[in-house]
């Protein structure tokens, strides 16, 4: 899953990233842990030879979004941020002499100009669709391809010009897959990071705090990071750590956060395998079945799938291992389409 990581100039974008990749990044491409207690104890319980956490693929580079009169959206980024899954759009909500454009500070602006553009964006292509569609005798079948695209993009074309995103619209599985044909922007999840002060690491001005709680109302994953004081945490010892947390009034980086809020609104979670050789973390798109994780392990698992044994994790963390979670009765033996539930502790047994 890759998120591209969006904004104006000088935001703290860059800043950001490095700090998301926990001091990792190597190029503007980076594959990002996503922290998660469950696995670190499984780790420490199982003491095997490889440990292979959950991560997301952070990209960085995109052209900046442009301020002032002309085209916000320069054709490069907009081939780049189609690409992706998800949009991290990190808003400059501290005060900055190198900020390019808006020398003054309002989070919520520069985050709508963001939003409206990627809408204004989706429309043109959605009226230029429906402009060759008019054109088309298919049109007039019911049932026909054209018919129901057609038919969808007359639909959302009003609620767009309202200034609704299309990620915000009930749509069914059929006319999703549609949509995502068009790789619209505004279709996409979208994580927005307010990058504020370090004097507000711990605490975010009222302004930022109202608008995180406006978003997050509306169903949109946002809060408030400072990508200095993170970067800093990130190149820290593990060991040294907490005690800068602390004297800052933070629990975890706050980037950990961020990366956790990117894996939900992608709608994953994820699954545990616990072996002596390799101890894996496994994304996997919330309600899917054990064939998928299987199949997320490798195809000939899938192809030979028998059974899951599966272990919830809170009846692993009571038992204290895997084998005493047995030994409990808590090892339930489910079929290929068994829901997996966040955390679950799988072994598939197939035909090897």
């Amino acid at each position: 899953m890759k998120v591209a990581v969006v904004g104006f100039s000088q935001a703290g974008k860059s800043t950001l990233y490095r700090a998301a990749a926990q001091g990792q990044a190597k190029g503007e491409v980076t594959a990002v842990p996503v922290p998660d207690e469950r696995f670190d104890t499984i780790v420490q319980q199982v003491q095997p030879k490889k440990a292979t956490p959950a991560t997301v693929i952070l990209q960085d580079g995109l052209d900046p979004v442009a301020g002032g009169s002309g085209k916000m959206f320069s054709q490069r980024f907009l081939d780049e941020a189609r690409k992706a899954d998800l949009l991290l759009h990190v808003v400059r909500a501290f005060d900055s002499p190198m900020a390019p454009y808006h020398d003054t500070i309002d989070p919520a602006r520069d985050q709508e100009a963001v939003e409206v553009e990627m809408i204004l964006t989706d429309l043109q292509i959605l009226e230029n669709r429906l402009e060759r569609l008019a054109k088309s005798q298919n049109v007039k079948t019911s049932g026909h391809p054209d018919y129901l695209e057609k038919a969808l993009f007359e639909r959302i074309k009003e609620p767009l010009e309202s200034g609704t995103p299309i990620r915000a619209m009930d749509l069914d599985e059929e006319e999703q897959k549609v949509v995502k044909n068009y790789q619209f922007l505004s279709a996409k999840e979208t994580v927005v990071a307010f990058n504020v002060d370090e004097a507000h690491a711990s605490a975010p001005p009222a302004h930022v705090a109202d608008r995180v709680a406006v978003l997050t109302a509306g169903g949109t994953q946002a809060f408030a990071v400072c990508a200095t004081i993170e970067e800093e945490i990130a190149g820290l010892d593990a060991a040294d750590q907490p005690e800068f947390l602390e004297s800052l009034g933070l629990t975890e980086p706050a980037s950990h956060r961020l990366v956790r809020a990117v894996y939900d609104a992608l709608g994953l979670i994820t699954f545990f395998t616990a072996g002596e050789n390799d101890t894996r973390a496994w994304p996997l798109r919330r309600g899917s079945s054990a064939l998928k994780a299987a199949a997320t392990i490798h195809n000939d698992i899938a192809k030979g799938f028998i059974r899951a044994e599966v272990v919830a994790y809170g009846d692993y963390l009571e038992a204290g291992s895997l084998d005493a979670a047995y030994k409990a009765s808590k090892m339930r033996l489910e079929g290929k389409e068994y829901v997996v539930a966040d955390g679950d502790l799988l072994h598939i047994r197939n035909k090897s």
